[in-house]
């Protein structure tokens, strides 16, 4: 046959191989092997080299290991970074590793295998450090369809039952003072999803991180979102506004936007000592002088044994003047304490007239008894879901199902990391050597969950 003839003496070398591979094949059933390329062998001896030095106990070698994938940016080589560093033990290491990533999103095939990666893992074990790491990796990109994507996945696990989020918040809360463009790409992203209108603890944190980022576009971005916020998150946004610009508008976005878009190229300083007011763009309600600027409120009011007398009696009067000055579109209720915890409603109620009447009655009713369970009274507080609790207490906490202050505060405030609810306390009678501890308690107490504190003598 002509034809196979001019076939045959057509061949290579390396076609003549191949063909002797077919025949082997054919022969034992045994899949042919392929020649590696000068790459791929390259490739196996910087992976294996890799694997190698990633298990030295020096968080630097670690780091250096990383230059060995340097000429490699592929998705092989981009899974290697995400299941061996992305969950090391030193910080500084994962932080070398999401850098890595990151100079590599303009790669599709980078992309697929750490969105593949972050997809398998969150639908099985919800967001775990590795995925938050390829979020922070992917998060900063400028390409619109990747940010559909990660839109995506975020759509569909923030609100997953499996998903702890405490981590994500501790990622934003890390990131956001230290980045500028990548990170307020990222926490745009956040915006985009529908959790992030669901969700007040959420909304907060994303927000918080805007007012945190060193970069002019971030008030841009606030400004533009102000229409979308009320209450607390609202009252973040026009502080943060206000200090920043030295300017008040209030909640009027379309000024704000005017204003903006004629300042933000200018490199005029503020005079602190002439910013305005930060609640006097609306009259908030207060309570022992601090704002009223939630819309979903708590007020803890303890009734133990030492608020007997005068002291129950002047914080009942304060009570019911802040009670009644409520703006009609807040939702409150009102949880007393001692041994025992009593809530009032156990969902929050409108301020209406007939409701604030209600809740002066039953802030009159209330008498002293024994015991200060502090914790339960929080939890309780917790419970009601608002955007902040006005919690007042005039002793040490005892009775409850945690009685350490220490304690009550780490717990408090683990929870809340993902809750953002701010905690004002109104100490009374801390002003005393005895109730020094007390103080640092109600002080450490705010502070740590993003409210005042108030001592009362």
């Amino acid at each position: 046959m002509p034809g196979l003839r001019i076939v045959w003496h057509g061949l290579t070398a390396a076609g003549v191989l191949g063909l002797e591979c077919l025949v082997a094949q054919a022969k034992d059933g045994s899949r042919p092997a392929v020649p590696k390329s000068g790459t791929d062998k390259a490739f196996l001896a910087a992976k294996k080299e890799f694997q190698k030095r990633i298990h030295n106990k020096k968080s630097d070698e670690r780091i250096a290991a990383l230059k060995l994938l340097a000429d490699f940016p592929t998705g092989e080589a981009a899974d290697l970074v995400y299941v061996s560093l992305l969950d090391d033990r030193a910080v500084e290491v994962r932080d070398a590793a999401v850098d890595y990533l990151a100079a590599w999103r303009d790669r599709s095939d980078v992309n697929e295998k750490l969105l593949q990666r972050m997809t398998n893992s969150s639908r099985k074990d919800g967001m775990d450090i590795r995925a938050i790491g390829a979020l922070r990796a992917l998060g900063g990109t400028e390409d619109e369809a990747l940010q559909f994507r990660l839109i995506a996945y975020l759509n569909e696990f923030l609100g997953a039952r499996q998903s702890d989020l405490h981590l994500l918040h501790a990622m934003i809360d890390e990131q956001a003072p230290r980045g500028e463009a990548d990170c307020l790409r990222m926490l745009m992203l956040f915006t985009r999803t529908a959790y992030f209108d669901r969700h007040f603890g959420l909304r907060r944190c994303v927000v918080q991180g805007l007012t945190q980022v060193k970069d002019r576009d971030a008030i841009t971005h606030l400004i533009n979102l102000m229409p979308r916020f009320k209450g607390l998150v609202q009252f973040d946004v026009i502080s943060h506004l206000i200090i920043s610009t030295g300017q008040n508008f209030g909640d009027d976005a379309g000024q704000w936007k005017v204003w903006w878009t004629e300042k933000q190229n200018q490199n005029s300083k503020i005079d602190k000592s002439k910013i305005p007011p930060i609640g006097s763009y609306v009259k908030f309600g207060e309570y022992y002088g601090i704002p009223i600027c939630a819309k979903r409120v708590v007020f803890v009011l303890d009734t133990s044994g030492s608020m007997r007398g005068g002291k129950l009696e002047a914080a009942q009067t304060e009570l019911i003047r802040a009670v009644r000055e409520l703006p009609k579109e807040v939702h409150f209720s009102i949880v007393a304490f001692d041994s025992n915890v009593r809530v009032w409603q156990r969902e929050l109620v409108q301020a209406t007239e007939q409701m604030k009447h209600i809740a002066v009655n039953v802030v009159l009713e209330q008498q002293a008894r024994a015991n200060t369970a502090s914790y339960d009274a929080l939890e309780a507080a917790f419970e009601l879901d608002p955007e902040a609790i006005y919690f007042l207490s005039d002793g040490a906490p005892q009775g409850g199902k945690i009685d350490a202050p220490a304690e009550i505060i780490g717990t408090i405030s683990g929870v809340n990391r993902v809750r953002r609810i701010s905690i004002h306390s109104i100490g009374i009678d801390t002003a005393t050597p005895a109730a020094a501890g007390f103080g640092r308690f109600m002080q450490t107490l705010a502070e740590a969950n993003w409210g005042v504190y108030k001592p009362v003598n």
